[in-house]
């Protein structure tokens, strides 16, 4: 009888201890199931923001219309006869911030044109820059414009582009410039040598009348 008492007392035991062993698990697993559902809410909510960031257009994004022309993605070009090159405004505000900013690279671009042609020179001094009239350049050289509009981001912008052509009779009028630019040289650096020959000649008159005028006067002393 005692004997059945002590196997009943250890069977209690042994089954208590198994339900506080079984216990803390469950519990530590369902703990690892809420932390693994956190980190997959985690996960998904970068990839909506991700989405929800993507709808809206960046502000570097450009969108051309469709009857904008091809020849202003062309490079430029030089054939040996022609020079070609396109010069655009980029998005501008407005339309006249757009036909001032295209006046501007307009110069530029023919300016450095016209300085490798200078470059080519040898000179004696450092050579002036030749000034250029914007008018003449969009009435003689510009053979090609364009003028509409760029979406750039949510906001719409204009543009403007202008196709130049320097054709040989364009060049020469540049080489008649530096031409007239050589000979300015010259002429400023032969106008130097004479004022110098003529400085020397007055000083050096003066300094025989000084002699002369010395030797006059111990002669009338005496």
């Amino acid at each position: 009888m005692q004997s059945q008492q002590s196997e009943y007392r250890w069977m209690t035991v042994a089954i208590a201890m198994v339900l506080l062993g079984v216990l803390p698990g469950s519990g530590l697993s369902n703990s690892h199931r809420c932390f693994a559902d956190d980190e997959v809410k985690a996960e998904v909510e970068p990839k909506e923001n991700e989405t929800a960031e993507l709808s809206v257009a960046p502000l570097s994004h450009l969108i051309y219309p469709d009857d904008r022309p091809g020849w202003i993605d062309e490079p430029i070009a030089n054939d040996g006869k022609d020079y070609s090159l396109v010069v655009t405004s980029g998005p501008s505000s407005s339309i006249e911030e757009a036909d001032e900013l295209i006046g501007v690279y307009a110069r530029g671009a023919v300016q450095s044109y016209v300085d490798e042609l200078v470059s080519e020179q040898e000179w004696a001094t450092e050579p002036e820059m030749i000034p250029l009239d914007i008018n003449w350049i969009r009435d003689e050289l510009v053979v090609r414009r364009y003028e509409g509009v760029v979406q750039v981001g949510d906001e719409q912008q204009f543009e403007k582009a202008i196709l130049i052509r320097i054709e040989p009779d364009d060049k020469k009028v540049f080489e008649t410039a530096i031409a007239d630019m050589k000979l300015k040289e010259r002429l400023a650096a032969t106008g130097i040598v004479i004022l110098g020959g003529f400085s020397l000649l007055v000083g050096g008159s003066i300094v025989l009348g000084g002699l002369a005028s010395r030797q006059k006067q111990p002669t009338a002393a005496v």
